[in-house]
């Protein structure tokens, strides 16, 4: 790594991720959690709980809040780098200097192996793996990474310094920005789910001629499906980030930003706001639109518009505050209803009936 505290602040000060710079300019040469602090590490602290072991074992620079600069007083010979978002600083600090090389491989830049259509374009410093299959047509965008066994079918853009895992499967006609990450086995494009039925009961599969399109900075965890469009597109716009396993549906359209969490499921038509949040396994059905700013939590399932933001709890969902509520009394129910239909009886003898 072998960089200085003050290279960090410059680089990061212009867009508001580091603030100030305290103590001595120490030379870095790697970030390391708190429990391994040495001499010659950056460590990130957004908790006064890790003070004493800090003191004990001085760090070479430390990123921190600003209201804990006078606790770390003591640390003269330490490089304090002060910051109001320790997490964000963390994440882009660490992409810039601890982050793994992708096109650090044992081999040449473009495998052998790989299969690649003489009309597929390969930008510069591309790296394409063993096994890897690039359609006509295609085009690779510069510094992008296609690992092993990953098929890209004709007529697909890819953008600059993508990444995309083992074994994932982009198809034909699809388009991914710049700085895509698809981990391993991801499906891309594959023909979305769309059946009419006889007066036999028989499915008879409609074609699906739309395409995907992955906007810039999108991540898909493993294992995540984006279906293609029955007509037009299936959309994942800019910035948003999908844990493993998930499923979305053809024509789906998700807003910028928004962050899902593994095994949700949206089903086909359905049109997210920005922003949205939404937990593990939860789920979304079809032709329902989501309104910016909106968290689901506690597999939630959606069924109808939400207009409001807000966070939204269970299946038909709710405002949290009112799941809650309700969860806190449910395992009441037997004995309260126990109790009405002893009061029933007594108001029936009452009345002498």
């Amino acid at each position: 790594m072998n960089v200085k505290a003050s290279d960090i602040l410059d680089r990061f000060r212009s867009h508001g991720i580091v603030d100030e710079m305290h103590g001595s300019d120490r030379t870095i040469n790697r970030i390391d959690p708190v429990e391994f602090s040495s001499s010659e590490s950056l460590v990130f602290i957004d908790d006064d709980a890790f003070i004493g072991r800090i003191i004990e074992s001085p760090p070479a620079a430390i990123v921190t809040h600003v209201e804990l600069l006078d606790s770390l007083a003591a640390l003269a010979d330490t490089a304090v780098l002060t910051c109001a978002n320790v997490r964000l600083a963390q994440a882009l600090i660490r992409q810039a200097y601890g982050d793994y090389d992708h096109h650090d491989t044992e081999w040449p830049a473009v495998h052998p192996s790989a299969t690649i259509h003489e009309t597929a374009e390969i930008g510069a410093d591309a790296v394409v793996g063993p096994g890897a299959v690039i359609g006509r047509n295609t085009r690779i965008g510069r510094g992008s990474v296609i690992k092993a066994n990953t098929v890209v079918e004709h007529d697909v853009s890819i953008g600059e310094d993508c990444v995309l895992h083992p074994n994932v499967v982009v198809s034909y006609e699809c388009e991914l920005g710049n700085r895509v990450i698809l981990k391993s086995g991801c499906v891309i494009g594959m023909e979305g789910f769309g059946f009419a039925q006889d007066n036999k009961g028989r499915s008879h599969r409609i074609p699906q001629t739309g395409r995907v399109v992955i906007e810039d900075d999108v991540v898909m965890g493993a294992q995540c499906n984006v279906d293609r469009a029955t007509w037009a597109e299936t959309r994942i716009r800019a910035g948003c980030k999908f844990d493993a396993l998930c499923h979305v549906a053809h024509n789906v359209d998700f807003g910028e930003d928004c962050i899902v969490v593994a095994q949700t499921g949206v089903a086909g038509s359905t049109t997210l706001g920005k922003r949205v949040m939404i937990s593990g396994q939860c789920a979304i059905t079809d032709h329902v639109r989501i309104t910016d700013d909106v968290a689901l939590v506690q597999r939630a399932g959606v069924i109808n518009d939400i207009d409001e933001p807000g966070v939204y709890a269970g299946t038909p969902i709710q405002p949290v505050k009112d799941y809650f509520r309700n969860a806190a009394v449910a395992h009441k129910l037997i004995e309260l209803r126990r109790q009405v239909r002893e009061l029933a009886k007594q108001v029936s003898r009452l009345s002498g009936g």
